[in-house]
């Protein structure tokens, strides 16, 4: 599912400019500075260079492509090496029924390869459509037939989010294959099901007043989902405000059945320590030898839709505020896990030394809360609402229609 990184650049304000090319393709970055790739394919394929014109091998064997300095260098398993090049490697399948392989992964469309400071970058190019194709999938998950229309909606979402992360040109990639964009895995994750909800929203994407809109998504609300700016550094969006997911007729949340719906998180002393020793920096301003002995945990008010505004970390060197999804990231398991939602409340416990002990933390739903409850979206399914319906829901305001290009 995906869950947008604190980091994360808010959904575009503006009209999507869509040329021709962007229309039918996107790059999306596998890898960002590997120290090396095994590149394949399922039958014959080509690699080249200058955009892929020219050809520095065509056959079936495998490559490694690794960093060279500032070039890239290709090597065969037998040793044999391709000219050391400066600029991008393309890889490209001779035949429309062949993939190539990253790793061992298939991926349809194109591979580039492309050097950076750290390794390689591996980008894979191909249309929207081939790639709604290995998103929808892993960001739904395996659905049943009376789940289709939460299936549908999740393809007309991910793919308005793919048009509005649509970049210039001269970038490198438009989105990663993460959740930090849309969780991505190729040709081996495709489902039928999925396929077919693609296949039957083509190019519908969502519209608020004459102009394509980003439309983020999560897992599961807890019963009512935030504001953009509740959770992101960046005022609301017309379309992305809180939204109740209760169930007129139950009385309870679409999104029960979801995994999280119900969470708890303790830390004892020692484990707050580790987590905000590793992980505070990156968000406020510390002193000289790290955040100090921490006195107490504490909630500073919530939001409108019920989540926490924001948390106050007290030590004897000084007095930490996390905001919105911030907290999230530092708040985070043994094993780096973040906090499942902000939707939570607080209990800390105070030694006699005047240090807390423990902090409990319990909480409802899964990931940012701002657009689409997917669980809640598949709760709907189950209630008979179609996808139109389910995208009115978490969109306020928008319509679905196909993109003009």
């Amino acid at each position: 599912m995906l869950v947008l990184a604190a980091c994360m650049s808010r959904p575009s304000r503006t009209a999507v400019a869509v040329s021709a090319d962007q229309a039918r393709a996107v790059r999306v970055a596998l890898h960002l500075g590997v120290s090396r790739v095994a590149l394949s394919a399922t039958g014959q394929w080509r690699l080249g260079d200058t955009s892929g014109e020219s050809t520095l091998m065509r056959g079936g064997d495998a490559w490694i492509v690794q960093r060279d300095g500032a070039n890239v260098r290709a090597t065969r398993a037998d040793g044999s090496t391709l000219p050391i090049r400066s600029g991008p490697l393309f890889a490209r399948p001779e035949s429309g029924e062949s993939f190539l392989t990253v790793d061992g992964k298939r991926y349809r469309g194109d591979i580039v390869v492309l050097v950076r400071d750290t390794g390689v970058a591996v980008v894979n190019r191909l249309p929207i459509e081939s790639y709604l194709r290995g998103v929808v999938p892993l960001e739904i998950g395996n659905r049943s037939p009376e789940e289709r229309a939460a299936v549908q909606a999740q393809a007309v979402a991910a793919r308005s989010f793919t048009y509005s992360r649509l970049r210039d040109p001269s970038a490198a990639y438009d989105l990663r294959a993460s959740t930090l964009d849309q969780v991505y895995g190729g040709v081996d994750v495709e489902r039928a099901l999925s396929d077919e909800a693609i296949a039957s929203t083509r190019g519908l994407v969502l519209m608020y007043g004459a102009r394509p809109v980003g439309a983020p998504y999560f897992s599961s609300c807890g019963g009512r989902t935030a504001a953009a700016s509740e959770v992101w550094r960046s005022p609301d969006e017309p379309h992305l405000v809180s939204v109740s997911d209760t169930n007129p007729i139950t009385g309870r949340s679409y999104c029960e059945d979801a995994p999280r719906a119900i969470w708890n998180r303790a830390f004892d002393r020692p484990e707050l320590t580790r987590v905000l020793e590793r992980y505070l920096s990156s968000y406020v301003a510390l002193p000289a030898g790290g955040p100090g002995a921490v006195r107490s945990v504490e909630v500073d008010g919530t939001t409108s839709s019920g989540r926490v505004r924001a948390v106050i970390v007290s030590s004897d060197r000084g007095r930490y505020v996390l905001r919105g999804n911030d907290m999230r990231f530092v708040l985070r398991a043994p094993g780096g896990e973040i906090l499942p939602s902000t939707y939570f409340s607080l209990d800390a416990v105070t030694a006699p030394d005047g240090r807390v002990s423990r902090v409990t933390l319990r909480g409802r739903g899964n990931g940012h809360g701002v657009g689409m409850c997917q669980w809640g979206a598949i709760g709907r399914a189950r209630a008979g609402q179609d996808f139109r319906a389910i995208l009115r829901t978490y969109y306020p305001g928008t319509s679905v229609d196909a993109l003009q290009r």
